[in-house]
């Protein structure tokens, strides 16, 4: 009895055999990634918390600097007006020192003349 199988029916044979493998791999492929899938829905459940809680500390963090720009803001402000107040009270002391040294250097320059009348009276 001769068998006769042509090329075109080894070829098909081939090619259904090799079908068959790559759906027994892909089945296999999918069921590891099943687990692999579920591991990484926690995994992003848990960076949507840690994201949320990061925008939450973000926004408080940026109200807080926000209330401190202010503030110095508003002691810049306030010494930029004091500024002139300062000046005011500096050239106050800087008049009643240069009067106090006149004033000293009035009384010596009297005594001095005392002290020479004195002598020349002698």
């Amino acid at each position: 009895m001769n068998v006769t199988i042509s090329l075109q029916t080894l070829l098909l044979a081939v090619l259904i055999a090799a079908a068959i493998v790559v759906l027994i791999f892909l089945a296999i492929l999918i069921g590891k990634l099943f687990p692999t899938i579920k591991k990484l829905n926690s995994v992003l459940d848990d960076v949507k918390e840690v994201s949320a809680f990061a925008a939450n500390q973000t926004s408080k963090a940026d109200g807080i600097i926000t209330g401190m720009g202010d503030s110095v803001s508003a002691i810049a402000t306030n010494l930029k007006a004091n500024k002139n107040t300062i000046k005011n009270i500096s050239s106050l002391v800087g008049a009643a020192t240069s009067i106090i040294g006149v004033a000293k250097a009035s009384g010596a320059a009297s005594a001095k003349k005392e002290a020479k009348v004195k002598k020349e009276t002698k």
